[in-house]
Formats: C-alpha cells, structure tokens, sequence
C-alpha cells in the first residue's frame, strides 16, 4: 500500500518523482509557488536538496496529515523523538513518526489501524527523512469549516 508519492525539487516550475530519473512536469500545489519553495528553504537552513511528499495513505491522520496533504522532507535532519519521518523498507516508503524508548527506535503510526514498525538490524526499515514541514489541502477541510461557520451565525 502507497502511503507518500516522493518527489525533488527540479528545475523553474517542475517536481520529479523520486522514482523516475525522466523530468515530468507535473501540476503541483507547490510547484506555482516559487516563493513558497524559497521561504521553505529559508526556514529549513538545508544545504541539502529538499524532497516534496504527496499523503496518499492514513497513518498519520491523528496528527492533522491527510491524503493529498503535501510534506517537505528534509534527509540532513537526525530524526528526533516525536518528529514525523518517512521511513523506508525495500523501496516502500511510509509515513510514520520517529519514537524512542529503552534504546529502541520505533516508526509510530497516529492511526490505531497501523502496527508499531520496531527498527532493528533484522529489519530493513530505516528513516529516510524527516518532515520538518506540511502544507496542507484547506480545501479538503471546507466542509468542517463551514459547519463551524453555519452554527455560529445560527
């Protein structure tokens, strides 16, 4: 099961995915944005090439990160307890969150339909990157909006 679609930042208005080397052009949230892209660079103080995620599954929706959300995932970063990562296994990419007890590292799902993920040497799960940021679809959050919105004005 897909959780992420990984993509790099290419050249001007593009995102590549990460699992193609052919330059696609394709239509992005971000990819119009490209003072989005500078002031995420800014912040992140990565000297390393960022890498855009697209949420395709629901292990994280507990921690607000939903389907079509987009994530900037930084590979410089150490991962940190509670950080939210993209975690690897034989070129399947989850999304989970990084946790640390007793000298075991854990990669969490906040969606109780998920198993706990133990890394361990038997394993081949590893972090990949660390999501330092998210830029998420308000779009898809309207209906919760205007609920809200409706009630107050009676």
């Amino acid at each position: 099961m897909k959780e992420v679609e990984l993509f790099k930042r290419g050249t001007a208005q593009t995102l590549i995915p990460l699992a193609e080397k052919a330059e696609i052009h394709l239509s992005s949230p971000v990819s119009s944005y490209a003072e989005v892209k500078q002031a995420i660079s800014e912040e992140t103080h990565s000297g390393t090439e960022l890498f855009f995620a697209k949420v395709t599954g629901e292990g994280m929706t507990a921690s607000g990160i939903f389907p079509n959300d987009m994530l900037v995932v930084d590979q410089s970063l150490e991962p940190m307890q509670g950080d939210i990562v993209i975690g690897e296994k034989d070129g399947t990419f989850v999304l989970r969150s990084y946790y640390k007890k007793d000298g075991r590292e854990y990669l969490l799902a906040d969606n109780t339909y998920f198993k706990p993920v133990e890394i361990t040497g038997n394993e081949h799960y590893r972090v990949w990157g660390v999501v330092p940021h998210s830029l998420i679809d308000e779009r898809r959050r309207n209906n919760a909006r205007i609920h809200r919105f409706e009630q107050l004005l009676g």
